[in-house]
This record gives structure tokens, sequence and C-alpha cells, in this order.
């Protein structure tokens, strides 16, 4: 039996109105401890950390009791007299049951035990017990108490086996997480303080977007955190990591994420006490995984079909998944939202179509000694995954050697990604990287994909090196080169938001065709706000300011400057018909030689139906229709402009994608 004589006597030996929350505290961690060692078994002790707090609505839990690196629970503590109900419901202990499922809530004397959805209560004695010095304990109320406190400790650390549930505890401590880093960097800019937080963050804001909040660096710099860890544990294999050692088993190929991991280092500075405990916590996850069930459930070669007949794509849950759980505003506010792979595969199947029938190369994306590609808005690199299958596909069986050589001066070379949020653009290197090791191919030495953390609408000014990021520099002067680059294929699906914060000079200049640049091999001024040579003639053309539309836009200039190329891509379907697009229309027209449109429809704010009057459903959770768009320019070809239609349920659209290609499409021409 714990000895709750002596606790007691140690409760009794002040008022009670005298005892806050930190009182007896050393009297509750001693009983603590007292339980941890009966506890423990044999090679697995049993630690009592007692967590210092700062800030009520971004505190830490009192107690956090763990062994070696995984987490059994935490314990907060309230003064004697609280109300254990009231505080049951409040936010912070919300916050603590999001987090663990394991949690022990006390006021010294009263005992609530947390296990997921129960919760079990005991109580040691009465107030009125304390104060009389004569009283004695009830050995049944003691054990009870004992008990509830015995199972407390006694929980094994959870382990996880499936991505889906690892997106979801991931998402809720990244949530968490950023509420601290938004707190800390909100101080540190009010008191003009310099760290590396706040430093990486002005350089974010200098060098990526220049529009980008304290709040949304918050937001991106948590989740690359947690992934960062994440993509430590799966090179890390059987191996724990630490705080310490986590920076250490991501590659070196993944420079900028390795450097930016390094903001581990930070916590055990004094100011991030109060953030630590929330990586202990998603560390703690990471060397509990059941990791070959886990990895089992991460093969590409393993996908399964869902309701909507998609083949799944085995890492959608650390993106769709995961920001429902952390935050569905977010991925709304970002136009950020995943391509089903039936629409990639259409997409990148007829590129590659083109690149063969137009551009006569026999091998299409698998040519290495000409064919260049940019995924304009990459998020988790999915057509850049689509392009590798394609890729794969065209090899005979056993032809390693070949495979090997493709990789390694072809798609390591050639193909390239843009991507600004930190979150995807991790998940992305992540993603890929697994992808050849299922294929034999793991990434060593120099090795790495050309995936750069940069905003495609914005020209990149040298980034000097400084204290926070060396590696930032590089992969912004890397992004600048193929910004200048002639590229053959672009495709992707960008954003989609008509409040655009992409208000940067240089893309407002392309749109209106004031620059230079994007004119200099041309015979006539692209710009969307005229029709031949005057202007709209609306009083506020703001669509013209969607992101899609700058997309569209910047991978127009680079096919000009290229000569000629194809773009592949799936976006808004607005610019088809609406009268504010009258002068892209034409701009595009001038610009590529044939153009081709399939209408995905799916307006549920247009109230679409198909010909028949029956439902007809978008393939994304949007209430804007979308369409496909390939456009080709190649000097001969003659100005064409075709159009389609794909009406019908989700299923029908992502089925007519299936079984049609580029050339069996029944495309109208348009006069």
């Amino acid at each position: 039996m714990l000895d709750f004589k002596q606790y007691i006597k140690e409760l009794q030996s002040v008022p009670i109105e005298e005892i806050t929350e930190h009182s007896k505290r050393f009297a509750l961690e001693t009983l603590l401890r007292e339980l941890a060692s009966g506890c423990a078994a044999a090679n697995n002790i049993i630690n009592v950390l007692h967590e210092p707090k700062r800030k009520e609505n971004y505190g830490s839990p009192d107690f956090k009791i763990y062994t070696n690196n995984s987490i059994i629970g935490y314990v907060e503590n309230k003064k004697i007299t609280e109300n254990l109900d009231k505080t049951l419901k409040s936010d912070q202990i919300k916050k603590y049951r999001e987090l663990s499922q394991n949690i022990l809530l006390t006021n010294y004397v009263e005992f609530v035990w947390i296990k997921g959805e129960l919760i079990q209560r005991e109580t040691l004695c009465y107030l009125s017990d304390i104060e009389n010095k004569k009283f004695k304990l009830d050995d049944e109320k003691c054990d009870k108490v004992q008990k509830i406190l015995t199972n407390f400790f006694s929980q094994p650390p959870v382990g996880l086996a499936t991505a889906k549930e690892l997106a979801i505890a991931l998402a809720i401590r990244s949530k968490n997480l950023k509420d601290f880093l938004n707190d800390e960097l909100t101080q540190q800019e009010q008191n003009n303080q310099k760290g590396l937080l706040i430093g990486l963050y002005e350089t974010f804001k200098k060098h990526i977007f220049n529009e980008l909040s304290i709040s949304e660096f918050s937001d991106a710099f948590a989740q690359m955190l947690v992934y960062g860890l994440f993509l430590a544990k799966l090179n890390a294999d059987t191996k724990t990591i630490s705080l310490d050692n986590a920076k250490k088993f991501i590659p070196q190929s993944f420079e900028l994420i390795r450097e930016l991991v390094g903001f581990l280092d930070e916590l055990d500075n004094r100011n991030y006490q109060e953030t630590k405990w929330i990586i202990d916590e998603t560390l703690s996850i990471m060397n509990n995984l059941d990791l070959i069930e886990l990895k089992k459930s991460l093969l590409f070669s393993k996908t399964v079909k869902d309701s909507e007949n998609i083949d799944t794509d085995p890492y959608i849950y650390f993106y769709e998944t995961f920001l429902a759980a952390y935050d569905s505003k977010l991925r709304k506010a970002k136009g950020v939202y995943y391509t089903p792979p039936q629409i990639v595969n259409f997409i990148v199947r007829a590129i590659n179509n083109v690149l063969k029938s137009v551009f006569n190369i026999s091998s299409g994306f698998a040519a290495h000694d000409n064919v260049t590609v940019l995924d304009f808005a990459t998020g988790t690199g999915t057509f850049l995954i689509e392009i590798l299958k394609q890729i794969f596909e065209t090899l005979p069986p056993n032809s390693k050697p070949l495979k090997d050589m493709l990789i390694k001066e072809h798609i390591l070379k050639n193909l390239y990604g843009f991507e600004y949020l930190i979150a995807p653009y991790t998940i992305a290197h992540l993603k890929l990287s697994q992808f050849l090791k299922e294929n034999d191919y793991e990434l060593s030495g120099n090795d790495r994909f050309q995936l750069f953390l940069t905003n495609t609408l914005e020209p990149i000014a040298d980034i000097p090196p400084n204290l926070y990021t060396v590696a930032l520099s590089k992969e912004g002067k890397l992004a600048q080169q193929i910004k200048d680059k002639p590229i053959l294929v672009i495709t992707g699906n960008p954003p989609y938001s008509g409040h655009s914060k992409n208000k940067g000079k240089w893309i407002d200049n392309l749109l209106k065709g004031n620059d230079i640049w994007a004119t200099e091999k041309l015979d006539y001024q692209p710009n969307y706000y005229e029709v031949d040579g005057k202007p709209l003639g609306e009083r506020n053309p703001k669509w013209l300011q969607d992101d899609y539309v700058k997309f569209i836009r910047f991978a127009q200039y680079k096919i000009d400057r290229a000569g000629h190329g194809v773009v592949g891509i799936i976006t808004n379907h607005s610019f088809l018909d609406n009268p504010t697009f009258r002068g892209m229309r034409q701009s595009l027209m001038k610009s590529f030689d044939q153009l081709y449109f399939i209408d995905l429809h799916g307006n549920s704010k247009k109230k679409e139906k198909n010909p028949d009057g029956e439902k007809d459903q978008n393939v994304f959770d949007i209430e804007q229709g979308v369409c496909i768009s390939i456009l080709v320019k190649k000097k001969g070809l003659e100005k064409k402009v075709f159009h389609s239609d794909f009406w019908g349920t989700r299923k029908q659209k992502f089925e007519l994608c299936i079984n049609n290609s580029i050339e069996t499409t029944d495309f109208i021409e348009i006069k």
C-alpha cells in the first residue's frame, strides 16, 4: 500500500485555504514516484517528470509519466478546493485528451483517471477530513485510489499501425505545436527578439512568400516538424529516435528538411520548455509505431480501390486526412485539394501521347535526352509519381540497370517540382523517395529529387546564406535556375483562390503583358485584360486575379519562352465561357497551336445537371466546376481548338478518364 498516511500528513501541515495548486506538488510527486517504482517492470523504469507551465492557454501538463522514449500518460494537478467536474469540461483537458488517451486529473484528494472515453474517479478523503488532525484514513478508499493510480501507470504506449491512424495522431499534435510556435513567434516579434525561430520566419517571408503571416508560418513549420520526425523514423527503422539524434536519420538528400528539423536543438532553451512536451509526444508515437504493418500500408504496389473506384494513394492520409483533422478551413483557404488518380492518369497519358505523336519522341516521358517536366504546384507529388509509373511501365522485365540509369540520369535530373507549403513539400520528398525504394533504388550521396520550396509566381532574389538557413539559399538558387530554364512539359493542379495573396509585380505584369521577358520572342503582347488590343470594358475583372489564372499564365510564359511544349493541367473551369476571360482565351489561342479542353463540370454553384437532367457530380469535394486542359505549341501545327464534356456521377467521370485517351475522347472542334 502507498504511504497515504504520510501524504495526508503533509497536506495537513498548512491550512486548506493556504494550499494553492503548487503548494503541495512535492508531496504529490513523491506519491507518484513511489507508485512508479512499484509498477516498473524489469529493465523498464517508469519516470515521473515535473513539467514547468507558463500560461494557462498554452500550458503543458504538470507531470509527464514515461519509460525510455515512450510516454505513458500525463498528470494534471489543480488546487485542493478545485471542482474537478468543471475542470473535466475545460478546453485545457480537452486538448490533453486529444494528445493522450491516458490522463490523471487530481486536486490532491480526488483522483480522476481518463482512459479514452472511460472516466473513473475515487476520493481519498474529504476536505473536512484534512482539517481534522485526528482523521484516520479509510483502507477501502486508499485501496480504490491506489487501484486507479496503478491502472493509470500500467497503460502501454499506443502502437499505431496504419497511415490513417498516424495521420490523425500527427495532425492533433501538430495543431497543438502550432499554438505554441505562434505564441512564441508573436512574443519574439513584439519584443524585437532575435533567434532561430523568428529568423526562419523572416527569411521565409522575405524569400518564399512575402504575404506570409506568423500564423501561416507556425502552421507550416509545425506540420513540417512532425513529418520530419516521421521521415527520420522511417530511415532509423528499428532504432529509437530522440531530440538528439532525429536530424541524423534524415538523409543528406533532404538537406533543407534536415536543416529545418535542426530547430529541435533549440528545445533545450528555456523559452521552448512549454513546446518540448508536444515533440516528446510525437517522438513517443514514432518509437512505438508498428513499423512492419505501417510500411505494408504504405506500399504503392498494395493499393486498393475505394468506394469511388479510385486506386488509393497510400500517402493520401498524410495530406487529406491530416488536413481534415488539423484544420479543414485551412485547406479551403489555400485552395489545395488532392487530385484523384484517374484524373492524374488521364492527364499524364495525354501528355505522353502528345510527346509521341506531335513531338515525335517515341519513348515519351522516358526520353532522357530531351524531355524536361515541371509540376508547377506539386503538392505531395501525385503527378510526378504517375509520370514515374508510366516511365517504369515501358521498361522490359528484369531491366534493373536500365531503370537505375533512367532514375539517375533522367528522373533525378529532368523532373522538377515547385511547392511553397512546407508540409506537402516534405511529404512529396518522402513519398517519391519511398516510391523509388519500392522500385529497388535508394537515394544516396548527392542524389535528390528536383523538388524546390519556392513560390512559382515570384522570381527569387538571391538569398544570402544567413545564420538561420544555408540550405534555403541553395534551394532558392536552384529553383530560379529552373524558372529561367526552357521546359518542355508543364503539369499539375494549381490552387484555386479568388482572393489571391499572390500580388507580386512580376506575375501582375505577365497578366497585363507588361513584361519584356514574356514578349521578347512573340509577335504579339499577351494581355488577359484586353481583347483585340482594347480593354475588356469591365469595371472590376477581379476573377483574373484567381491563383489558377496566374498559374496558367506562368505556364504559357514558360512555353512561349521555350518556343514549343505542352501543358497538361486541371483547374477551375470558369475561364472556358465567362466573359471576364475573353482576353485570356484569345491570348491562349495565340500562344498555343492546338488546345484541348475537357469540361468535367460539377459546378454546384450553377446547379449543373447533365443533358438528361440527371445529377452531375464534381470530381473534387468543392462547389466550383473543373476542367482538364491540354495545350500544345509546336511550329507547323494547324491552329485548332477542341472541346468535350464529361457528365455524370463522380464514378462515371473517373471511368471516362480511365477508359479514354486524348485520341479516343469525343472532341468537338470549336470554330
